[in-house]
């Protein structure tokens, strides 16, 4: 019975339930071997490593479609990959196959900032072991994991210029949503309305003002994410001269 399990979404999540801690423990084991990954093994390893973590964030949200289109679950105005962890994991064999800090840069931000707030407030309607638990998990730990592995192993660190740079290039994007949502009856980047789980959003007041309160507090966000950054150039790079 549990293929059956696999493919139903009748087991509500619970956040810091049971199944989010336990994946909250391996994403920090994960974590853990990704840094130490960057200290033992070649750059060749740690490329080919990197390159079959993009094959698998595409391929997630590859089978995630299908698994919709055969169920007859797809919608339009909710399965499109246009959300940042959807887009970025579709893109990511393409864009983050070689490691170039250009369009690195960007993507760092943004998944530090975003990806792994879902991580902490995941947005997220059904458990294990259903195959969109699988799928939700799979993009946003793995984006996650994906940023620090290319970050420590190539040194491609940040700057604080790229933070402009990538608040214009998600205004670009913000702009492009909006009439998309409304022709779509959709509400990609949460553009329309909050996310019905309880997510940092909900801090930030009705809409639209939590929109605008995001765009100012996104520079912020993006600021904490340089955090990891500062470390890697400390401890990082200090073990491997």
């Amino acid at each position: 019975m549990t293929h059956l399990a696999f493919f139903s979404n009748e087991i509500p999540f619970i956040a810091y339930g049971n199944s989010h801690l336990v994946v909250l423990c391996c994403s920090s084991l994960l974590l853990a071997l990704t840094l130490i990954a960057s200290k033992k093994l070649s750059t060749e390893k740690n490329l080919f490593i990197g390159r079959c973590l993009t094959l698998i964030l595409a391929l997630s949200v590859v089978f995630y479609t299908v698994f919709e289109l055969a169920l007859g679950r797809f919608t339009i105005a909710e399965d499109l990959p246009l959300s940042l962890c959807n887009l970025f994991s579709i893109l990511a064999p393409f864009v983050l196959w070689n490691p170039k800090l250009k369009s690195f840069e960007p993507i760092y931000f943004l998944v530090m900032a975003g990806t792994l707030q879902a991580i902490v407030t995941p947005d997220l309607y059904f458990d294990y072991p259903a195959y969109e638990f699988f799928k939700y998990w799979i993009t946003h730990v793995g984006l996650v994991l994906l940023m620090i592995h290319y970050m420590v192993c190539f040194a491609m660190y940040p700057t604080a210029m790229g933070i402009v740079k990538t608040f214009g290039w998600l205004n670009l994007y913000v702009v492009a949503l909006l009439p998309l949502n409304y022709l779509l009856d959709a509400n990609y980047f949460y553009l329309i309305e909050k996310p019905i789980n309880p997510s940092v959003l909900d801090f930030f007041g009705p809409w639209p003002v939590y929109i605008l309160v995001a765009e100012i507090l996104v520079m912020g966000f993006f600021a904490i994410a340089m955090i990891p950054v500062f470390l890697a150039k400390k401890f990082v790079s200090t073990s491997k001269s």
